[in-house]
């Protein structure tokens, strides 16, 4: 159960769609900037015709920036207006650095109400033995052609002063320019060739080789060849509700042969599960909150699977939820511990494969012995709540919470069992007046000096609190559910789930600054995207996702962005 999987592309969405959203400026006066909330932008993307059906990872921000820009300074607290500011200057600087151009005088004036940016393939060649490079395009919406064509014309001509050989080539009707980049190419391509394309006096394109430009070309004269006319992204569409300002689309196979190039498509698909609950493309509609960002998805059942039907039900976990301390990185709350991989499997392709990941069974395996998860799964059979915890020197730190019940004791007995074949002690203690039981491990420190000591460590420990059994991986893990439940507050965060809309059948909470330093390192892919999104991300304060109704062609859940900006 890898807790920390759906983050991966949660994170590369948030630099997508923060990037976009709230990083290219422009000061735009209005009022009201609120309406934004109210309203959201236009009902959908219009430059899907531009992409590939296949393409990897597509973000549409359907409203101009500078708005956006502006309502985000607007909510924020009036200490922090001039930092916002700052944070938007960066994200420009970045996004549009070594161009000459700046977005308030050379974009804003002709730009409309759209941009998307498409992920279209992972690699243009396909040919693993010269390494990846990534095709990127980038579709505006043009108000005003002219004025379009006048800054691109503008561009091209600097870039001819600085010395570059131009291009000019016609496909399909339409005028492409490119020329090869010296000083600054591309993100994620080193002989990245930036190519152009004014079409239908409607939309700019922009890509990092032509051969981008070309296939967004040949994807717009065919329904059957690009995203705007693919069926999964109509059926998905039709179950996110209005408002929106944004859209985000995943192709997770692709994605997943994008973050592990060097890793065999097969071994990859397989290791997402069996035949049945397997995901294989998902839409995001993104709306926003005077907190941050109120995300709906619809993910479908990839080509010949089908996923198992669960409808969402008004379980009461808020009484469960006092017992999960606020100090948690990621927490979850739901009814059926044995299917809760299952339920992120979709997700599950994009874990990094590094040796010492952490998925919380195998945490559990590795402290108490091989089948010691599968035991606890056997015993959970009502609601549950679940942690990870970040700790200063990098040990892993979960938390198992149940009610209590004879079928979770019996199961509690086998892992004692187990754990003693594992050449584990078992004792009890006494932990704040509550009786305890812990696993722990003895071991004899080879030391110059004398004398020895026996050094016991806790692989495990549980207690009754309440009516509930709590398993933790440390003492202080375990005393502070005990302090949380005396209390009887539950996390701040829980506050948000009164916020998502409809029933659930279970939530899932990231702290997200405990996690990111983490998340970023472990995906080089991603680190061009956070690097242009980090000074929106420092924003990024929590996100909590709902799973919603299952049937056996599709998955819906929310998403809701918490953003600091008081």
């Amino acid at each position: 159960m890898k807790f920390r999987s759906f983050i991966r592309p949660l994170a590369i969405a948030a630099g997508l769609v923060l990037v976009l959203g709230l990083g290219l400026l422009g000061r735009l006066t209005l009022n009201t900037p609120m309406y934004l909330i109210e309203r959201g932008g236009q009902a959908q993307p219009l430059a899907l015709q531009f992409v590939p059906k296949q393409a990897t990872l597509v973000a549409s921000v359907l409203v101009r920036p500078d708005r956006l820009a502006t309502l985000w300074e607007y909510l924020a607290a009036p200490r922090l207006r001039q930092e916002v500011r700052r944070d938007q200057e960066r994200i420009e600087q970045l996004l549009l650095a070594n161009t000459g151009l700046s977005y308030s005088r050379d974009i804003q004036p002709w730009l409309g109400e759209e941009v998307t940016a498409a992920l279209v393939t992972p690699d243009l060649d396909y040919d693993p033995s010269n390494g990846t490079t990534p095709g990127y395009l980038v579709a505006l919406v043009c108000n005003d052609s002219a004025a379009a064509q006048a800054a691109l014309e503008l561009y091209w001509q600097n870039r001819a002063i600085a010395g570059d050989a131009l291009t000019f080539e016609d496909f399909s009707g339409n005028r492409l320019i490119y020329a090869r980049r010296g000083s600054q190419p591309f993100p994620g391509d080193a002989t990245a060739q930036l190519a152009t394309a004014l079409v239908a006096n409607r939309y700019l394109l922009a890509a990092n080789d032509p051969n981008v430009l070309r296939q967004a070309l040949t994807a717009a004269q065919s329904n059957d060849l690009n995203l705007q006319g693919d069926r999964r992204y109509k059926t998905a569409l039709r179950e996110l509700p209005p408002p929106r300002v944004g859209l985000l689309a995943l192709n997770l196979p692709a994605l997943n042969q994008w973050l592990y190039p060097d890793e065999d498509a097969a071994v990859a698909l397989g290791q997402m599960g069996a035949t049945d609950d397997e995901v294989g493309w998902g839409l995001m509609s993104w709306q926003l909150t005077r907190q941050g960002l109120l995300g709906h998805t619809a993910l479908l059942a990839a080509q010949g699977h089908r996923l198992h039907p669960q409808r969402a039900g008004a379980n009461d976990w808020a009484a469960i939820a006092p017992y999960l301390p606020e100090s948690l990185a990621v927490a979850a709350v739901g009814s059926d511990l044995a299917t809760l991989s299952q339920n992120l499997k979709p997700l599950l392709a994009l874990v990094p494969r590094e040796t010492g990941a952490s998925p919380l069974g195998s945490l559990i395996d590795g402290a108490l012995g091989a089948g010691a998860t599968e035991l606890l799964q056997a015993g959970v059979d009502r609601a549950y709540g679940v942690g990870l915890a970040t700790t200063e020197v990098g040990a892993a730190d979960w938390l198992v919470v149940a009610p209590r019940s004879d079928r979770l004791s019996a199961s509690l007995e086998a892992i004692t069992t187990l754990a003693q074949a594992q050449g584990l002690g078992v004792g009890a203690l006494d932990l704040r007046g509550t009786p305890a039981i812990a696993w722990t491990r003895l071991s004899l420190p080879q030391r110059g000096a004398q004398p020895l000591q026996v050094v016991a460590e806790v692989a495990g420990l549980y207690a009754q609190v309440d009516q509930y059994e709590v398993l933790a991986a440390a003492p202080t893990t375990l005393a502070a559910v005990m302090d949380m439940g005396a209390a009887g507050a539950r996390p701040s965060w829980w506050q948000q789930v009164s916020e998502l809309p409809g029933p659930s059948s279970g939530y899932i909470h990231i702290d997200w600054p405990q996690i990111q330093t983490r998340l970023v390192a472990q995906l080089p892919q991603a680190r061009l995207w956070a690097a242009a999104a980090q000074p929106a991300l420092n924003h990024l304060q929590q996100i909590t996702l709902v799973s919603g109704d299952r049937t056996d062609a599709m998955q819906t859940g929310s998403i809701l962005v918490q953003l600091s900006n008081q």
